[in-house]
């Protein structure tokens, strides 16, 4: 007796010959009459599915995409020639920019994209007059392209007068580090201006008393080591090189028989003598009381130094991070080619390198600085890097104030007109860094970055 399967293959086989008779008038076929029209189908889907994804994939690299040459929130970029233009709903034209910030600043986004399109399509638009700002960057470093590293300014007088380059987010890796080693640098600036340069920072020795006070700090046979301004105006100031003042010199004091103002040593420290008492010098500050006119040497006085009575006033400054160094500092040794500064100094005193190995950079003389104000010789940025920078008037300056400015690889800064304007510029989310205004100083200055100026008609 036949089973359900038999019954059911037996119906399918009647099915199948019922169907091949209607189709191919022929009830028993050598293939399915529905086999080739299937794999027909499937075939036809899949050269379609090809086809649409062939279109997009040309409308996306060729321009030839669903773009509209009247969307404001675009900068369009015309297919074979690379010209940007913008399309004003004010005016219902399109108008050439004169770069790629102008044309970020002009599209109607929070975030425009720059999209390609034919000639055309263009070309069915009115035209508008060119607008933009002049001299604005025509490129502009991706997020992922930004400099993190701290700035440094070196100078080098190898090839005759001192010269400066400014390095954006240099590593320095290299050469001596100044305060590491103890020792310090003596200098001199275009301007005869005379520095001791120690622990990173510069101590001015006033004019008129240079070489009474090298002499009396025993380094009157040194000679300065040439630096450019931009290079020593960035150390961070100490104090002058001068002596402390005293008040009431040559009236009595109490508790002795000495005058106000006169040296006594026990042979290990020597005090100055104050209207109530003694007042124990640094090593430093005892070689510069040599420089005060009239002043004799320490008197010698042994134990009894210990009698005479300990001023209530500190004049010693010793242990004070913005004073004098304590003790005079020996000099390096031989005469260096290259120092460079990076900025802020880390923990580890690392700021003051000498003679390392540094990029040359793009020199840019005629260039005026910010504010008209002392510019580097050279400026070196890495090849398409950049920076998203936040001037920093001081190391106690909030985190975020200050102006922000864009930098490119041709070494200039672009001021912003405001922070807001980072996202239009593709920064959105980008912590602009804090760089010393010391440094940022230094960098030549283009034009601000404005919307307002970007929509002023330019001159063809």
């Amino acid at each position: 007796m036949p089973s359900r399967q038999d019954q059911l293959h037996s119906y399918q086989y009647s099915l199948q010959r019922v169907v091949a008779a209607l189709v191919t008038h022929d009830p028993d076929p050598q293939r399915s009459p529905l086999r080739r029209a299937g794999t027909t189908a499937l075939v036809s889907l899949l050269i379609a599915a090809l086809a649409v994804l062939a279109a997009t994939i040309y409308g996306i690299f060729t321009g030839n995409s669903n773009v509209s040459p009247k969307d404001a929130s675009v900068v369009f970029q015309e297919k074979g020639t690379g010209a940007r233009f913008v399309y004003s709903e004010a005016d219902s034209r399109l108008h050439p920019v004169l770069n790629y910030a102008s044309g970020l600043l002009l599209a109607n986004a929070e975030a425009p994209e720059m999209k390609g399109i034919s000639s055309e399509k263009l070309a069915t638009v009115p035209l508008g007059d060119p607008l933009g700002i002049p001299d604005a960057p025509d490129s502009l470093p991706g997020k992922k392209a930004l400099l993190t590293e701290r700035w440094s300014v070196c100078t080098d007088n190898t090839s005759g007068a001192p010269l400066s380059t400014l390095l954006a987010g240099v590593r320095i890796t290299d050469g001596t580090v100044l305060a590491q080693k103890g020792q310090a640098l003596l200098v001199s600036d275009p301007g005869d201006r005379t520095y001791l340069i120690f622990g990173n920072r510069r101590f001015a020795i006033p004019a008129g008393r240079v070489d009474v006070t090298l002499n009396a700090l025993r380094l009157g046979a040194q000679s300065p080591w040439p630096v450019s301004v931009a290079w020593i105006n960035a150390v961070p100031a100490g104090p002058d090189l001068v002596a402390p003042r005293i008040a009431g010199v040559g009236g009595n004091s109490a508790g002795s028989d000495f005058r106000v103002g006169q040296l006594v040593t026990d042979g290990r420290q020597v005090a100055v003598i104050l209207a109530d008492g003694k007042a124990v010098l640094t090593e430093m500050q005892a070689a510069l009381m040599r420089t005060v006119p009239g002043r004799q040497e320490p008197i010698a006085v042994g134990n009894d130094f210990l009698s005479i009575p300990t001023s209530q006033t500190r004049v010693s400054d010793a242990g004070d991070p913005d004073g004098l160094p304590p003790a005079v500092p020996a000099l390096t040794d031989g005469t260096p080619a290259k120092a460079c500064i990076t900025l802020p100094v880390d923990k580890a005193g690392d700021g003051i390198r000498i003679d390392p190995a540094t990029p040359q950079g793009l020199a840019v003389a005629g260039i005026p600085g910010a504010d008209n104000s002392v510019r580097a010789d050279r400026v070196f940025v890495e090849r398409g890097k950049g920076a998203v920078t936040a001037l920093a008037a001081s190391s106690t300056a909030p985190a975020g104030s200050g102006t922000v400015s864009v930098v490119t690889d041709t070494g200039r800064q672009y001021p912003l007109a405001n922070r807001a304007l980072l996202t239009k510029l593709g920064y959105g989310g980008v912590r602009p860094q804090q760089i010393p205004s010391e440094l940022i100083s230094l960098m030549p200055m283009g034009p601000a970055l404005d919307p307002a100026r970007a929509r002023q008609t330019s001159p063809q």
